[in-house]
C-alpha cells in the first residue's frame, strides 16, 4: 500500500525516488497522484517528507488536487533551457540538478516512470558521471511494485466500481449472441446477417466507451482452433457457429490511465458437444479449488502446483510435467491487477518462495486457469479477480455467472 512506501524506500536504504510520467501513461504517476490527470509530472519522494509535484504551468490547478506539495516547471527553467539546448536529455538533466540544489536532494536515487530507453540511459549516466552526491539505486522488484502488491480498502472499492461497468459491458457483448440465432451451424443476427466476432467486439466497446472504460491492451475473442491458443484472437470477419469453444477475454481499466479489471468466460454458444462440456467441468473444479486454497500467508507458486496436480490427475499435460507444452494446462495460473493489468503477485511456479508472489490482506489477482487443445479445435478458459479481505480470505472481486452453453433464440 501507498502507506508502506516511506518504509520500503528506508528498508531498501533508497534517499530520493524520482518518477516521470504522464497520468494516462505511467502507472506510478497516476498511483502516486491518486488519478490526477498529467501530460507531464515528476513526483520526488523521500522519507520523511511530504511527496513534490513537478507539473507544467498549464496544470498547476489539476497538480494541486493531488494533495503533494507543488512546483511549477517554470521554476526549475523548462523554458529557458529547452532554448538553449535541443537534446530533451540535456535539458532533463539540468532541469533536476536544480532541483536537486533547491531541494538539497542527495544519496542513492531510484528513477522510474515511462521514458524512451535510450533516453533513460544517457539520463541515468549523466546523473551518475555529473551530478555529486547522488549515486544510482538499482532495485528489483522496485519499492513502488512491492508497495502496490496491496491495495487499502478505497483501492478495492474503486477497483470494485470499474469491474461493475466492465461486466455490464461484457453483459451487453453476451445479449447480442442471446439476441441472434442459428441457421444450421451458422448464428445470424436479427436482421439475418451472418454474426462475426467483430460486431460482438464492437458492442463490447461501445458499452466499455459509455461507462468510462477503455481497453488499453484490446478483448480477446476466440473460436475454434483459436480458443485453443491462450491469446490467439479470431479474426473480426469469423462468423460465430455454433457447438464451438469460445474464449472471452475482457481486460479493460479506466479511461486517462487508472485500474484494469480482468475477467474471462468461456463457452459454447447454442450447445456443446461432450468433450467440451468435460474440459468445461475440469477447469471450473480447478478454478474452485484454487479459489478455496488462497489465503494470506500461502505462495502464488502453491496454488499452481495445486492446478497443475488436479490437470495431471485428469491426465492433461501441464507446464510441470511437460514444460514448454502448447496443449493441456500451458500458462500460469494469475497475475496481480491494479493500475498494471499484469503486476505482482504472480501464481507460477518457482524453484524458490518470491517474498512478492505470497498473498497477503490487500493482494488483489486472478485466478485463470484453462486447458488449451488447437489441433482439437478447443480451449476453455475461466478467469475471476479475487482479492484477501482483511481477515486474509478470498473474496471473488466481482461474481458474474458462468456458463456452459450460451443459448440462442429459437
Amino acid at each position: 500500500m501507498k502507506k508502506d512506501l516511506e518504509r520500503l524506500m528506508r528498508d531498501e536504504g533508497i534517499d530520493v525516488l524520482w518518477v516521470l510520467g504522464a497520468s494516462s501513461a505511467c502507472p506510478d504517476i497516476y498511483y502516486l497522484t491518486g488519478g490526477v490527470p498529467l501530460t507531464t509530472a515528476w513526483v520526488i519522494l523521500r522519507p520523511g517528507k511530504k511527496p513534490l509535484l513537478c507539473h507544467s504551468p498549464l496544470e498547476r490547478e489539476a497538480a494541486r488536487s493531488s494533495g503533494c506539495r507543488t512546483l511549477d516547471f517554470g521554476r526549475l527553467g523548462a523554458s529557458e533551457l529547452s532554448r538553449r539546448y535541443s537534446d530533451p536529455v540535456e535539458v532533463r538533466f539540468r532541469m533536476f540538478k536544480r532541483l536537486a540544489g533547491m531541494e538539497k536532494l542527495s544519496g542513492r536515487l531510484a528513477v522510474h516512470g515511462v521514458m524512451d530507453p535510450v533516453e533513460a540511459h544517457a539520463l541515468l549516466s549523466a546523473l551518475s558521471r555529473r551530478l555529486p552526491g547522488i549515486r544510482i539505486a538499482r532495485v528489483n522488484p522496485t519499492v513502488l511494485e512491492r508497495a502496490r502488491l496491496t491495495k487499502d480498502r478505497q483501492e478495492i472499492s474503486r477497483m470494485k466500481r470499474v469491474a461493475v461497468s466492465a461486466l455490464e459491458a461484457l453483459e451487453a457483448g453476451l445479449q447480442v449472441i442471446r439476441d441472434s440465432r442459428a441457421e444450421g451451424d451458422r448464428v445470424v443476427d436479427r436482421r439475418g446477417r451472418p454474426l462475426s466476432v467483430g460486431m460482438v467486439k464492437e458492442a463490447i466497446s461501445m458499452a466499455l466507451a459509455e461507462r468510462g472504460l477503455y481497453e488499453a491492451h484490446g478483448t480477446i475473442f476466440s473460436i475454434g482452433r483459436e480458443a485453443g491458443i491462450p491469446h490467439a484472437e479470431s479474426p473480426p470477419a469469423t462468423v460465430l457457429t455454433t457447438g464451438r469453444t469460445v474464449v472471452l477475454d475482457l481486460f479493460p481499466r479506466q479511461t486517462g490511465g487508472g485500474y484494469f479489471f480482468d475477467i474471462t468466460r468461456s463457452f459454447c454458444i447454442g450447445h456443446a458437444p461432450p468433450e467440451a462440456r468435460k474440459l468445461y467441468r475440469e477447469v471450473l473444479a480447478a478454478q474452485r479449488k484454487a479459489i478455496a486454497a488462497a489465503g494470506a500467508g500461502i505462495d502464488g507458486s502453491r496454488l499452481q502446483e495445486l492446478v497443475c496436480d488436479h490437470f495431471e490427475a485428469l491426465g492433461h499435460p501441464t507446464l510441470r510435467s511437460r514444460p514448454g507444452t502448447a496443449e493441456g494446462y500451458v500458462h500460469n495460473l494469475g497475475h496481480g491487477v491494479g493500475v498494471e493489468v499484469h503486476e505482482y503477485p504472480y501464481l507460477r511456479l518457482q524453484d524458490k518462495p518470491d517474498e512478492c508472489n505470497r498473498l497477503r490482506p490487500g493482494t488483489v489477482f486472478t485466478v485463470e486457469p484453462g486447458l488449451y487443445y488447437p489441433e482439437r479445435g478447443m480451449g476453455v478458459r475461466l478467469e475471476d479477480v479475487v482479492y484477501l479481505d482483511s481477515r486474509g480470505k478470498a473474496r471473488v472481486l466481482a461474481p458474474f455467472k458462468k456458463f456452459p452453453v450460451l443459448g440462442l433464440k429459437n
